[in-house]
């Protein structure tokens, strides 16, 4: 039924809440949210990334200008419209100030996180 997303390892459809699309340092990543019970040791979500392909096109058609490309995977644009028709809605690229701001304050935890460890292995090293 839902092809792509069963060879990406998912099984699951009906826990499946909500998914995200973003471009992220030359990737395309696709971030799938469950429901999950209080207390689950299941994951709550699990994220995909996709290469994008890129190609060479013309510009301008006077001057033989040329220029590259970035195109989304084929699997990630299948993953999306099988998503899509799960859940019954098309896919919205609306960010809200609120979206922003938790995935401000989600890369700021994951950064100190970082640094800390970091500051971890260098006082072990001296």
């Amino acid at each position: 039924m839902y092809p792509t997303l069963e060879s990406m390892g998912i099984n699951s459809f009906e826990n499946i809440e909500k998914y995200t699309l973003r471009y992220e340092g030359g990737f395309d990543v696709l971030k799938i949210y469950y429901r999950r019970e209080k207390g689950s040791l299941l994951p709550k979500s699990k994220k995909f990334k996709f290469g994008r392909a890129t190609r060479t096109v013309l510009a301008d058609g006077g001057l033989q200008q040329y220029r590259e490309v970035s195109e989304p995977s084929l699997v990630v644009l299948r993953a999306v419209d099988e998503l899509g028709r799960l859940l019954g809605q098309e896919f919205e690229d609306k960010l809200t100030k609120e979206d922003l701001i938790k995935e401000l304050d989600h890369l700021e935890r994951v950064v100190a996180n970082k640094v800390a460890e970091l500051k971890e292995k260098i006082e072990k090293l001296s």
